[in-house]
């Protein structure tokens, strides 16, 4: 990825910001699949020191992570990666990852998902939403366990380690949460593209 922070600049004018202030994260989605025609999707955020995303994997699409300011550490696959401001690392499909804002400050990054997955663009936009309405709990999980079980499984974000043994029970509530309409009311209320 090697946007200039001029266009990463102009990308972000005018497009919305998804905020979760307890969790202390900002999202913006720079290029959704419709815009690159399913090749890529993209976006910036910002994270407080210390938030970050728990382990898990994606069976659908690759990530890429650049961090743009501040400093963010993690595990791809098990192996620690540290990354300062330039520096990007690719996480592929199956593997296993964490990340954080590890710096005193906060960490402006991007993340590159390709090709492009519809579900983790409405779903992450959701989440942020239902945060902000205090359906989460303060570091941004679900308190709803059929809300949590949509996010994951339609998102496609898999739990790992003893997690992962829970992913069906997780699909089996996100086909019921959607067959009684859960699904419907959460994108209605917290999910619009703007």
């Amino acid at each position: 990825m090697n946007w200039t922070d001029e266009q990463i600049t102009q990308m972000r004018t005018g497009r919305p910001v998804y905020r979760n202030d307890a969790a202390g994260t900002s999202l913006t989605w720079l290029r959704r699949g419709e815009d690159t025609g399913g090749e890529y999707g993209l976006i910036y955020g910002e994270y407080d020191p210390g938030t970050g995303v728990f382990p898990h994997f994606h069976r659908d699409y690759v990530e890429t992570f650049r961090v743009l300011e501040g400093r963010g550490a993690g595990k791809i696959a098990g192996r620690a990666v540290q990354l300062g401001a330039g520096e990007e690392a690719v996480v592929p499909r199956l593997a296993v990852h964490e990340f954080r804002a590890s710096g005193d400050g906060p960490v402006r990054f991007l993340v590159e998902v390709r090709p492009a997955h519809p579900g983790f663009e409405k779903w992450v936009v959701t989440l942020q939403r239902m945060a902000a309405a205090g359906l989460t709990t303060p570091d941004g999980r679900p308190k709803n366990v059929h809300h949590a079980a949509l996010v994951l499984v339609e998102s496609d974000v898999n739990l790992s380690g003893l997690g992962r043994v829970l992913m069906p029970v997780f699909r089996l509530l996100a086909a019921r949460a959607r067959r009684n309409g859960i699904a419907e009311q959460l994108e209605k209320h917290y999910y619009r593209q703007d």
